[in-house]
């Protein structure tokens, strides 16, 4: 008898050209799963080696390995570019020194009470 081991495999969806991840336990049709990203399938097939005990094929993990730092290098490549593009977006705000403000406070409430004619008490 064949000892079951967890399978990951890319294929191709039928909704949609993009490739998705199918997980599944050898000689179980129930034990399948798709997942749309490398990073998920990876994990669902620990999860599934934590619940059954099965070991998960060596060349599924190298395959998913390489496919997930492919992903993370070409997101990395990305960031910098958007990190440019909304600094250059967005000038800083000045804000007003906390002194100047409550002076300017004080000045105002003391105007007031002027033009009402009472007496401030500071």
């Amino acid at each position: 008898m064949e000892a079951k081991v967890i399978i990951v495999t890319e294929v191709k969806s039928n909704k949609s050209e993009n490739n998705v991840w199918m997980v599944a336990i050898t000689g179980e049709e129930q034990g399948q799963a798709y997942c749309k990203s490398p990073y998920k399938a990876m994990r669902f097939a620990f999860l599934l080696k934590k619940q059954t005990g099965f070991h998960i094929e060596d060349a599924s993990l190298k395959a998913l390995s390489a496919e997930i730092a492919k992903e993370k290098v070409a997101s990395e490549a990305e960031k910098p570019a958007e990190q440019e593009a909304q600094t250059e977006a967005k000038p800083k705000k000045q804000r007003k020194p906390r002194a100047k403000k409550a002076e300017a406070e004080s000045q105002a409430l003391a105007q007031v009470a002027e033009q009402k004619g009472l007496i401030a008490f500071l």
